[in-house]
């Protein structure tokens, strides 16, 4: 059977060498490879690419046993070669590092980030500089009244079952009577699904506080989790004005965040 294989765009950054860490620990549990990428402007770059990566691989301390390292260099744009890359190895997920920015810088980033994330139908797992921790025995999935959030589900529980996490499944208090009964319904289908996959989980209805995204963030805080995943899906036309999806990515306290785009969801590789 060939082994999975995780994708992590490196750009030469302590940063990016973050996610390296973070990818080379989940690859060790779910018997994958780890494939970094470079994408270039032109190809007198590649050269000096090369070089960075060599340098990048020899210098890999306590790598787990049976993973191994392969690196690839585009010439184009990231926008269309991580999406393009991903697909050619059949990448299970795509694994980015970023700084966890305020202000300006951050919501540029929430923006800069959402425009890869739905430039692929893999999964996208954003680790910050500062991540709060790689065990995955928990994993927070917040749900909504829309379809397209229980999309997450097959991607959180095939994690689950390879790191035998407990899944919290969150629903924010709905006051509508129509937006309680589907929040209601969303939370009872995976909840009956995770079951049925023996997975061990937990539902909680959130009390709106600081706004959704503040308390799904706060709650994963709290709970000693140390991944927030969730169905990325928007009408808007631009990333920029999703606040929502933004400030789960970029949350302060540094929780990994792993992003499936709900409307290119369904060719996944667990």
């Amino acid at each position: 059977m060939e082994k999975r294989c995780l994708l992590v765009p490196h750009d030469f950054t302590t940063v990016a060498d973050n996610a390296l860490k973070y990818a080379m620990n989940l690859a060790a549990g779910m018997d994958a490879n780890v494939a970094l990428l470079h994408v270039v402007k032109d190809a007198k770059a590649e050269s000096k690419a090369k070089a960075e990566f060599e340098k990048i691989i020899s210098g890999v301390k306590d790598k787990p046993a049976g993973v191994e390292l392969s690196y690839h260099i585009k010439s184009g744009s990231i926008f269309t070669d991580i999406a393009s890359t991903a697909s050619e190895l059949k990448a299970s997920l795509i694994i980015m590092g970023t700084h966890g920015s305020k202000g300006l810088q951050q919501k540029m980033f929430g923006s800069f980030a959402l425009k890869v994330i739905t430039s692929t139908h893999v999964p996208f797992l954003v680790v910050q500089d500062q991540f709060t921790g790689m065990d995955l025995s928990k994993i927070v999935v917040p749900l909504d009244e829309t379809q397209e959030s229980l999309q997450i589900e097959q991607v959180t529980a095939g994690l689950a079952e390879m790191f035998k996490s407990e899944v919290h499944v969150l629903t924010e208090k709905k006051v509508d009577a129509n937006l309680k009964l589907k929040v209601a319904v969303h939370s009872g289908l995976i909840s009956k699904q995770l079951k049925e996959a023996g997975i061990a989980y937990h539902t909680e209805v959130l009390p709106k506080d600081k706004g959704y995204s503040s308390d799904i963030v706060t709650y994963a805080t709290k709970a000693g989790a140390n991944l927030i995943a969730f169905a990325y899906h928007s009408d808007s036309l631009l990333p920029q004005f999703d606040s929502f999806a933004q400030n789960i990515i970029t949350n302060k306290q540094g929780v990994p965040v792993l992003v499936v785009n709900s409307k290119e969801a369904g060719n996944y590789f667990f």
